[in-house]
């Protein structure tokens, strides 16, 4: 079961998936939002959300609304069921089906952060990057967790970091 590191959940665990989808380790987790310290992101997005712990975690450390984007329904049941679970407010949440890699471009929501966990499969175009770019509020993060043996083609966006563990890496970047 995954952890919720820390914040007003933290230390709660939420269930894992019984179908194939690769959780974000909580290592990688702690060391995203020690980065993003102080916490300050009011608007999250949780995109390729899987079991929802990337945007648990935010919400436990002060966002006040999240919103989960997955395509797999069974995600978004172990999502919902987890944000119940543990009590999430549904004014603090929402969650929709729906190709992450295509809802940026297709929603009118920005957000102060975005939260990206795409299977390590799937190639990311520079358009997912570009309106990833234009739904960050002033002064917002990007943050993608991808695999670290494939090149991303962010056009123009350079990351601000990136930090590689294992096959894992982390790349943030600041608009």
């Amino acid at each position: 079961m995954s952890r919720i590191i820390s914040g007003r959940y933290g230390g709660l665990y939420l269930r894992d998936p019984r179908h194939a989808i690769r959780p974000s380790m909580e290592k990688i987790r702690e060391y995203i939002f020690n980065v993003l310290q102080p916490f300050e992101a009011e608007r999250v997005s949780d995109l390729f959300a899987g079991t929802g712990a990337l945007g648990i975690e935010a919400l436990s450390r002060g966002a006040e609304y999240v919103h989960f984007v997955d395509n797999h329904p069974r995600s978004l049941r172990l999502i919902r069921e987890n944000l119940d679970r543990i009590g999430v407010p549904k004014d603090r949440r929402r969650c929709t089906k729906a190709n992450a890699l295509h809802f940026p471009e297709r929603t009118d929501e920005t957000f102060d952060l975005i939260l990206a966990d795409p299977p390590y499969g799937l190639d990311l175009p520079e358009a997912f990057f570009r309106s990833c770019r234009e739904h960050l509020n002033p002064g917002g993060v990007f943050v993608l967790e991808y695999s670290a043996r494939k090149k991303i083609g962010s056009g123009d966006w350079e990351p601000s970091r990136y930090k590689k563990s294992g096959s894992s890496a982390v790349w943030m970047f600041n608009r």
